[in-house]
């Protein structure tokens, strides 16, 4: 029960938190997920500069979760057996030391995220959230902005309805959903220094829809380049056990380590992956959560984005330069992004970003190359 008799778990209009606030922020363990995040958490300090805020995440992100000077405390919801029970006795704790939660905000929509947030208890809340006495989802509030949780982000007309947004990128969204004010497009991972040497140019393959991928061929050619020009590259990404299993580039990757890419697979955690990427010279991805920290941290990068919901997700900072295909395809937006794999008999549109346009885009951040 809030204060003014009102219950707790009301939908939130922006009212001030007064002082210290105790928030939660809820949200999965996708790494690019997490750097998004970065505007609301950072617009929250922003406007409460003596905020404590709890991040509920996962187990794929607690390396940044853990170093983000945005956060005070963090749980894994996601990545643990049996994660409710557990995360009850974390709320409990928490709130012994910080006092009740003044304003959960859940990000995610899978349905254990809207317990998670139910258990908080939280007075106001912005996004789904099931009332744990009731077992009833809390309504959104219902504002005009609030029509976003029940509409398609990534719809082309989407800024005809919503006259307040001056963008689909998803900070923004996750932004004005919360009422938060903060500069939308900035931002935030943290670094540490990486403990290898690192060369000037850096690559990432992997992501975890394999329609996103770019051909094998394509990373070969690129790599076999690079080296005839005498520039090094190294290939980022997870152990190649996990490369394997999670994100579909374990020969692809192979053949680019054979093709004479230095192996940095599994041996740089997520901040110092963002140390790396932080003094590379040149950065060539294609749409996964590495290429969200490149763009937090600055580095020059080179995006190939295809198969995905790039009005949403695209980094507007302009350190990343995206390529996009030559030959686009419709079917991956028709079925929502919801479709792993590429639904033609040919991947057309990762096929046609050849790599003469990607070494041309390349050539004009490292001319040496």
């Amino acid at each position: 029960m809030r204060s003014d008799g009102e219950p707790a778990l009301t939908p939130y209009r922006g009212e001030d938190l007064g002082a210290r606030p105790h928030v939660a922020v809820v949200f999965c363990d996708h790494i690019g997920g997490f750097v998004a995040a970065s505007p609301l958490m950072r617009g929250l300090r922003e406007r409460y500069p003596d905020v404590v805020l709890d991040y509920v995440g996962g187990e794929r992100t607690v390396e940044l979760e853990t170093a983000s000077p945005l956060i005070d405390a963090r749980f894994s919801l996601f990545g643990m057996d049996d994660p409710l029970s557990e995360m009850t006795r974390f709320f409990e704790e928490r709130r012994q030391q910080a006092g009740p939660y003044a304003l959960v905000v859940n990000l995610e929509a899978e349905e254990i995220a809207a317990q998670a947030s139910g258990l908080t208890g939280a007075t106001y809340v912005v996004g789904n959230a099931i009332d744990p006495g009731s077992g009833a989802h809390v309504p959104h509030a219902a504002e005009p902005i609030d029509g976003l949780w029940h509409d398609t982000w990534n719809r082309a007309d989407l800024l005809e309805d919503y006259p307040e947004l001056t963008s689909q990128y998803i900070g923004e969204l996750f932004c004005r959903l919360a009422r938060v004010e903060s500069d939308y497009v900035r931002t935030e991972a943290p670094q540490a220094p990486p403990p290898i040497s690192i060369p000037p140019v850096l690559l990432s393959t992997g992501g975890n829809r394999s329609a996103r991928l770019w051909p094998t061929a394509h990373w070969v050619k690129l790599v076999r380049h690079l080296g005839g020009r005498g520039v090094e590259a190294g290939l980022l990404g997870a152990a190649p056990a996990v490369q394997e299993a999670r994100y579909h580039t374990a020969d692809a990757d192979e053949a680019i380590v054979r093709a004479g890419a230095k192996d940095l697979r599994g041996q740089l955690t997520l901040p110092e992956v963002a140390g790396a990427l932080a003094r590379v010279r040149a950065f060539v991805t294609v749409d996964n959560g590495l290429m969200h920290i490149a763009a937090a941290v600055g580095a020059p990068t080179i995006a190939l984005l295809g198969a995905s919901p790039g009005r949403i997700w695209a980094p507007r900072t302009p350190c990343v330069r995206i390529v996009e295909p030559a030959e686009p395809c419709t079917l991956c937006e028709e079925n929502r992004f919801r479709n792993p794999d590429c639904l033609l008999p040919r991947h057309q549109c990762m096929e046609s970003i050849a790599p003469t346009r990607v070494l041309a885009a390349l050539a004009e951040i490292l001319p040496d190359a």
